[in-house]
């Protein structure tokens, strides 16, 4: 983890929901079940790298909301 920098996850009309240090995990809850463990990596106050994919975050929580995936720290 690198010098304190924090990932503010956000639902996608900006509201903060959790903080996860850089190089933290969030765990992904899917309808069926199933989750899934992803690390994120800080980019910038608004853009994360989550599971190797660069994303805005309220873009991240959009894509989240439309598949009813939720998430968390973990």
């Amino acid at each position: 983890m690198s010098g304190g920098r924090k990932i503010c996850m956000t639902d996608s009309i900006g509201k903060a929901l959790f903080s996860v240090s850089d190089g933290g995990v969030i765990r992904m809850f899917y309808g069926n079940g199933e989750d899934y463990f992803a690390v994120c990596r800080y980019l910038d106050e608004t853009h994360a790298e989550i599971d190797g994919v660069r994303y805005a975050v309220r873009e991240f929580a959009q894509r989240m909301e439309q598949n009813r995936i939720s998430y968390a720290p973990a």
